[in-house]
């Protein structure tokens, strides 16, 4: 029966294993064609958007209006003439592709400074012939003596007389030296001076103000002027400048146009991947020049965050596989749109998110919850029937062995009786001596039968709870003094004796005196039966408040700790009574709990093997 049970629950179990495994393979299968639908569909949307967003920046461009129209953040609109480039809005590149045509300077205009600064070395007259200069009313010439006055103040050690010098030089605004902004020399020059004269809180506040005013667009510079002017303004600094990201993207597009301007068609749509990071160019070319929308990387990432929902991740890269914007994910869950089927400037990449793709689908988790379920159910069920087969196994045993202890009980004294039957039949007793000891035995036997019986027949009716108790009110003092005065006459003759102590006084309970009488006797006759060696049995009556405890005590075999708790299970007898052979049913604690609670009182038991037992039965008492 066991190993049918085993083969069906395997059987089952592989069955719901393999099914659960189909299903839910499926249910993966089903869950990544509609997620890569779910791709498909938002790489449309995604596409839909970006054009939509290039054709706008392409309308802004043929707007008659787009000139005084504010663009959006990190677009700048690039105009390439035949000599010379435009930027809208003034001041959002840090640099220009070609540098503004610097006027030039009369060459003897400073030659008598000149010649009495370097020739004669007399700096002196060099700075009066410099002050003269200084007032013209050409600009030009004005800033260029206002640079030499500051130069020949500082060789002369007159800090403050080059700072008031390079304060009148920043004033002049659309003035150059020697081909620089004037208000750029001045800014350098002053910085130079406060570092040459170690004041390092004015050399990084005018330093800070040269950085600020570089990365604002102040001056149209070129590539090579803005980077030696930056570095120099970090180096005053101590620290790299915080330059701006997309200023310098849309700054390296515009002169990439500046470079290919002659090669580019007449439609302008690209997309390219700078140092400095990712640029947009949209735009119309001519023999004449250039007009574009330059989009730098806040642009691009914001047009590809924009693009898709938060759950997915956007990724852009150029004709040649560098990125542009996001990362560019690999794998089969990834839309992907190509930049010739599209019409965009770049390939667009769209997958989800690795956080959103590990989160299983509703469905999944309901599969997983209902097989799980059912698993569960199936080892709870597998488990109450391995566990009632198990006790059902034990239960036999224990029948078994009660049948041959009830056989045995049985058999001795029937043996006897049959025996001493025989011998009166056949009148072969030879004295009146020896019929009256057998008519004693024969008594004895006789009264072992009847209770034993008696046992049994009580035993079937507690077990079936069809046994009716007589309650009355009894002095349980004078019903123990009779217990035990009737088996100590019964045990006398084996030479075993019981002590009895605090019964003197009455004690009323509402009790079954018979059941309570046969819960005791059962306790006496173990605690005889187990004491093979000590032949005392002592008995106590205690009385705490409103309950009244029976305790019987022995010296004998004890009870080990794990048997204390099924000692008082029906057909249970412990391990040393069977291996010594001692007689017994397994039946009579059984019935003294069973008697015990059915007067709602309690039976306990204190044992340690080898020093004896201690069972207490506890009643309730009138008050």
């Amino acid at each position: 029966m066991l190993a049918v049970f085993l083969g069906v629950a395997l059987v089952s179990a592989g069955a719901l294993g393999w099914l659960g495994w189909l299903l839910l393979k499926q249910d993966a299968a089903l869950e990544s064609q509609r997620r890569r639908d779910m791709l498909e569909q938002a790489a449309d949307r995604a596409s839909a958007t970006m054009q939509l967003a290039v054709v706008e920046l392409q309308a802004a461009l043929n707007s008659p209006a787009s000139g005084n129209k504010k663009l959006a953040p990190g677009v700048s609109r690039v105009s390439i003439g035949p000599d010379a480039v435009t930027i809208r809005p003034d001041g959002s590149l840090p640099y220009y592709p070609d540098a503004r045509g610097a006027r030039p300077e009369p060459l003897q205009t400073f030659a008598e400074g000149e010649q009495a600064e370097f020739a004669r070395n007399d700096p002196t007259g060099a700075a009066r012939a410099y002050a003269r200069l200084a007032t013209t009313a050409n600009p030009d010439v004005r800033a260029g003596a206002l640079a030499r006055l500051a130069r020949v103040h500082r060789k002369q050690r007159d800090i403050d007389a080059a700072l008031r010098a390079y304060e009148q030089l920043a004033a002049i605004e659309q003035a150059d030296v020697d081909g620089m902004p004037a208000a750029l020399v001045a800014r350098a020059g002053r910085a130079s001076v406060f570092e040459e004269s170690g004041r390092q809180p004015d050399l990084r506040q005018e330093a800070a103000a040269l950085q600020r005013d570089l990365q604002q667009g102040r001056w149209r510079l070129v590539k090579s002027q803005y980077e030696f002017y930056a570095g120099q303004a970090s180096a005053w600094l101590g620290a790299p400048s915080a330059e701006d990201r997309d200023a310098l993207t849309r700054a390296e597009a515009t002169e990439w146009l500046w470079q290919n301007r002659a090669s580019l068609s007449a439609t302008v749509r690209r997309a390219i991947a700078l140092p400095s990071g990712p640029a947009l160019m949209v735009g119309q070319s001519s023999s004449t020049g250039l007009d574009a929308m330059v989009a730098g990387p806040t642009f691009v990432a914001a047009l590809c965050s924009q693009a898709v929902a938060a759950d997915l991740r956007c990724g852009l890269s150029d004709p040649e596989g560098r990125a542009l914007a996001g990362d560019r994910p690999q794998g089969r869950d990834t839309a992907v749109r190509a930049a010739s089927a599209s019409g965009l400037p770049w390939t667009l990449h769209v997958s989800a998110r690795a956080e959103a793709a590990a989160v299983p689908s509703p469905r999944r988790r309901l599969l997983v919850l209902a097989f799980a379920v059912v698993a569960l159910v199936l080892a709870a069920g597998w488990y109450f029937i391995l566990r009632a087969m198990s006790r059902e196994l034990r239960v036999s045993r224990l029948q078994a062995e009660f049948v041959a202890a009830v056989s045995h009980e049985f058999r001795s004294p029937l043996t006897s009786l049959s025996h001493i039957a025989e011998l009166l039949a056949t009148d072969r007793l030879a004295s009146d001596d020896l019929r009256r000891k057998s008519y004693d035995v024969l008594v004895r036997d006789t009264d072992r039968l009847q209770r034993l019986v008696e046992g049994l027949l009580d035993f079937g009716r507690f077990d079936a709870g069809a046994a009716a108790l007589r309650l009355e009110d009894v002095d349980v003092s004078t019903l123990v003094r009779t217990t035990v005065a009737d088996f100590r006459d019964r045990v006398a003759a084996d030479g075993y004796a019981v002590e009895l102590s605090g019964a003197d006084a009455q004690v009323l309970a509402r009790i079954d005196r018979e059941a309570i009488s046969r819960a005791l006797w059962n306790l006496l006759d173990n605690a005889v039966k187990y004491s093979p060696e000590c032949r005392t049995v002592w008995v106590a009556l205690e009385r705490q408040d409103e309950r009244v405890s029976i305790v019987v005590r022995d010296q004998g075999l004890g009870i080990p700790i794990n048997e204390q708790r099924e000692i008082f299970d029906r057909f249970v007898r412990g391990a040393e009574s069977t291996a010594r052979r001692i007689r017994g049913t397994g039946i009579g604690l059984a019935m003294v709990r069973q008697i015990v609670r059915a007067h709602g009182g309690d039976v306990s038991v204190a044992s340690e093997p080898g020093k004896g037992s201690t069972f207490t039965l506890a009643l309730r008492v009138h008050a």
